[in-house]
């Protein structure tokens, strides 16, 4: 019986992941370039890969979508994260990412040398075509309500999507501990804390899901050509390449037929939900 106990004691306590100790502020940009190798963490159900990281004054994490339907089901369903502190009075904190209805790709034009093909930002020259990336904050100690992308106050919390056509639901955070812990707070003690992590993906309606098929089909003629038969006169993308939206500029058929396939019948745009346990790092 002691042996049985003791095994289940240390199984829980190997499902605990301790954070990544970071030795510099990151820089929440979308870019991911502080992060070095890929997320640690992937779950398969939901197909999203994610990671965390803190220093002694925040909490960093990534979550990045597996796949391109999964992507357009992050940006046009929303979904949220959820943080408890596993205390003696559990507390929960919780970030909710809006749906993001006019998330505008570049769009691909024929370049100059060679007949070769290169990517244009509209954005740059018609900004207002994006909205900007908001997110509700519920249960934090100081910053609560609407914050957008561009809030990058040091003392609060802030984040980041990634503008890349291939990893457009790429997010950053970052999470002062103040924010979780308060302003009184001793790093080798929170560090004993187990924390829960859990996100949320919400459902794409099947309306949506008929938008992308419809957009999606659209832009294939003569039986499934490839994109390039869908290109016109001086480098313009058919209209029908658009999903929900958000105009495909640059998307292999191997990653069309993704889409197609994870969008018949609705199943991968189910509304999905993960957790994980893990400690801080306290840096030694």
């Amino acid at each position: 019986m002691l042996l049985g106990v003791l095994s289940l004691f240390t199984s829980a306590f190997a499902q605990v992941s301790i954070s990544k100790w970071q030795t510099q502020p990151m820089v929440i940009d979308g870019e991911g370039s502080d992060w070095g190798m890929l997320p640690r963490f992937f779950n398969s159900e939901s197909n999203i890969k994610y990671e965390f990281k803190n220093d002694d004054k925040n909490l960093y994490f990534i979550l990045k979508a597996g796949d391109r339907a999964t992507q357009m089901q992050l940006l046009k369903a929303g979904f949220s994260i959820r943080f408890k502190l596993k205390t003696s009075t559990p507390t929960k904190m919780e970030i909710i990412f809006q749906p993001n209805k006019r998330t505008e790709l570049p769009q691909m034009i024929n370049g100059q040398e060679g007949g070769s093909q290169r990517l244009v930002d509209k954005s740059v020259s018609q900004p207002d075509i994006v909205l900007k990336d908001t997110a509700m904050l519920d249960g934090f100690q100081y910053t609560n309500g609407l914050i957008t992308s561009e809030k990058k106050d040091e003392n609060s919390i802030c984040f980041a999507r990634s503008k890349s056509p291939r990893d457009l639901a790429y997010y950053e955070i970052r999470i002062p501990l103040r924010e979780l812990f308060g302003d009184n707070y001793k790093l080798s003690t929170i560090a004993t804390v187990s924390m829960q992590l859990q996100v949320n993906v919400n459902d794409l309606s099947m309306n949506e899901i008929k938008k992308m098929r419809g957009k999606m089909g659209g832009g294939m003629h003569g039986g499934g050509r490839g994109m390039g038969e869908g290109m016109h006169g001086g480098g313009e993308m058919n209209r029908g390449n658009e999903i929900g939206g958000t105009e495909i500029g640059e998307m292999p058929g191997s990653e069309m037929t993704e889409m197609q396939s994870g969008t018949r019948g609705g199943l991968s745009m189910e509304r999905k939900s993960f957790s994980k346990d893990f400690m801080l790092s306290n840096g030694k």
